[in-house]
C-alpha cells in the first residue's frame, strides 16, 4: 500500500472515515484507527491530517491540546488582546506548528463547545475561521456573532452546504441570502415571528436536498419559497403533520426518505387531514425509508402501495392498528427489498402474515416489534423465528419482553445458536432483557440498548439539537 500514488491513498482514507461514521456505535474503536494513519509515514500523515482537521470536532482526543492548537493559528495582535483581557495567561506560547490546520477545516458543527465561553476569544477565533476556512457548516454559536463583517466572509461562506435556522434576528438569513447558493442540507425552526430572511435564504438557493422542519408554524412563504426545491428534496422530517407543507407532497416526486412525527394526539384528526389528502394518492417512486408516528395504518399502507418496490426500512410508531393485518401484507407485497422493518403482532391473523414476510423478503436484517405481541402469539412467534427467520436476520427489537414465559425464551436462544445463525443481537429499551441474559447466563447473544446501539442503523444525522424517537 506504501507503493500507492497520493489520490488513491487518499480515496482509501475517505471511504475509511464513511465506514466510521456510518457505524456510530463503534465509532470511538474505529476512530483510533484514524490516528494510527498518521504515524506510519509522511505520505500517510500528510493525506490524513487534512481529513481530519475537515470536521475538527468530531475527531478531538484531547480538548485543551485542540484549543492550544487552535489559538496557536491566531496572529499576535489577537494573542496580545486574548493577554491584555486575561483570557489566556501572560506566558503563553504558540506552539511550533507543522501544518496550517486552519485551512483544512469544513464543518465546524460543535466547535463552540471545545472553545472557553468568553465572547472576546470566540470572536477572534471565528475571525480565523472565516479568513481561512472554506466553511460547509457553521457552528451554532457563530451565527450570534457578525461574521459577515469579518474579512475573507463573502469567500468562507459561499460554498455553506448545511444550516441551522434557529434563532429569530432575521437580518442573520437576509445577510447569508447575499452571499450563499450551495446550501442542500437545511434545519429550520418554526415559530410564530418573522420568517422573512430564512424565505429568502430558500429561494436563493440552487438545490435544497435535505430538510428539516421543527416545530408548528402555518407559514405559507416557506412553503411557496420550498416549492422551487421540490424535484431535488429527498430527504424531508417534520416534527409536527404542520398543513402548510401537505401541498408540497404530490410534488416530492424525488424523495428518498421520509419522517414524520407528530405529538398531538392521535384522536385528533384535524392535524392530519391534509396530510391524509395530499400523501395518499401521492407517487414516490424513489422512497427508501419511511418513518410515521401517530398515523392511521391505512394512510401508510397507501403511501407504502405508491412506491415502486424500492423501501427498505419502514418504522410506525403509535400507529392506530385497526388493519396490522393488510399493513403485514402490504411489506411482503410491496417491500422485496426490505431490511428493517416495524411489524405487529398485537392483533388477529398478523402473525400469518408475518411469516409471509421471512418467506418473501429474504434481505430482511431486523424487525421492530414495538407493541405488545397478543399472549396466543408468543411461544408461535419464537417457533417462527426458528423455522423461518431469513438468513441476514440478527437484529430483534421486542418491547414488553417481560411478557414472554422463561422456559420458552430458554429453548429459544438454545435453538437459535444450535442453528447455525447469525449472532442475535437483541435490543431493549429497558433492563430486563439484561437482566434475563445475566440471571440465566445465555450464551451467544448481544444484548443491545435500542438507542445507544442504533438499531435502525441511521444514516445521515444532524447535532444534539436534532433527536430522534
Amino acid at each position: 500500500m506504501s507503493k500507492l500514488n497520493r489520490d488513491i491513498i487518499f480515496y482509501i482514507f475517505q471511504d475509511l472515515i464513511d465506514f466510521t461514521n456510518m457505524n456510530l456505535n463503534n465509532n470511538k474503536k474505529y476512530r483510533k484507527s484514524l490516528f494510527y494513519c498518521l504515524l506510519v509515514n509522511k505520505l500517510w500523515c500528510e493525506i490524513m491530517i487534512p481529513i481530519l482537521w475537515s470536521s475538527p470536532y468530531k475527531y478531538i482526543c484531547k480538548k485543551e491540546l485542540f484549543f492550544n492548537i487552535i489559538i496557536s493559528h491566531l496572529s499576535d495582535n489577537s494573542i496580545k488582546l486574548l493577554k491584555n483581557n486575561y483570557i489566556i495567561k501572560s506566558n503563553f506560547q504558540k506552539q511550533k506548528l507543522s501544518f496550517n490546520y486552519i485551512k483544512f477545516c469544513k464543518n465546524l458543527n460543535d466547535i463552540h463547545k471545545v472553545l472557553p465561553n468568553d465572547s472576546i476569544l470566540k470572536k477572534e477565533i471565528y475571525k480565523l475561521f472565516i479568513s481561512e476556512c472554506s466553511i460547509k457548516c457553521l457552528s451554532l454559536n457563530m451565527i450570534y456573532y457578525p461574521i459577515f463583517q469579518y474579512p475573507g466572509a463573502n469567500i468562507s461562506l459561499s460554498n455553506l452546504y448545511e444550516l441551522y435556522c434557529n434563532i429569530r434576528e432575521q437580518n442573520f438569513y437576509h445577510e447569508l441570502a447575499q452571499i450563499c447558493r450551495s446550501i442542500e442540507k437545511l434545519y429550520i425552526e418554526l415559530d410564530d415571528y418573522d420568517l422573512s430572511g430564512i424565505v429568502e435564504l430558500i429561494e436563493m438557493q440552487k438545490h435544497i436536498k435535505y430538510l428539516y422542519i421543527e416545530g408548528y408554524c402555518e407559514c405559507q412563504k416557506i412553503a411557496q419559497a420550498l416549492e422551487k426545491h421540490v424535484n431535488s428534496i429527498i430527504y424531508l422530517v417534520s416534527t409536527k403533520y404542520t398543513s402548510f407543507l401537505y401541498f408540497l407532497f404530490p410534488k416530492l416526486t424525488n424523495l428518498q426518505f421520509i419522517r414524520i412525527r407528530n405529538g398531538d394526539n392521535i384522536n385528533n384528526y384535524e392535524p392530519i387531514k391534509k396530510f391524509e389528502e395530499y400523501a395518499m394518492d401521492a407517487s414516490y417512486y424513489k422512497l427508501q425509508i419511511l418513518e410515521l408516528y401517530k398515523i392511521s395504518l391505512y394512510i401508510v399502507i397507501n403511501i407504502i402501495q405508491n412506491t415502486n418496490g424500492n423501501l427498505w426500512k419502514i418504522k410506525i410508531r403509535i400507529p392506530s392498528y385497526d388493519q396490522a393485518k393488510e399493513y403485514n401484507q402490504t411489506i411482503y407485497r410491496y417491500c422485496p427489498n426490505i431490511k428493517y422493518a416495524t411489524v405487529f403482532l398485537n392483533r388477529d391473523e398478523t402473525l400469518e402474515e408475518l411469516k409471509n414476510i421471512f418467506i418473501k423478503c429474504q434481505y430482511l436484517v431486523a424487525i421492530d416489534i414495538d407493541e405488545l405481541i397478543l399472549e396466543k402469539y408468543r411461544d408461535k412467534f419464537l417457533d417462527l423465528l426458528i423455522e423461518l427467520a431469513p438468513l441476514p436476520l440478527y437484529k430483534i427489537h421486542i418491547d414488553r419482553f417481560r411478557y414472554f414465559n422463561k422456559e420458552s425464551l430458554k429453548l429459544f436462544f438454545n435453538n437459535w445458536n444450535c442453528k447455525g445463525k447469525k449472532t442475535l443481537h437483541l435490543y431493549h429499551r429497558f433492563v430486563e432483557v439484561h437482566n434475563f441474559i445475566k440471571k440465566y447466563k445465555i450464551e451467544g447473544i448481544i444484548e443491545c440498548n435500542y438507542y445507544d446501539d442504533d438499531f435502525w442503523n441511521h444514516e445521515i444525522t444532524w447535532p444534539d439539537i436534532v433527536k430522534d424517537i
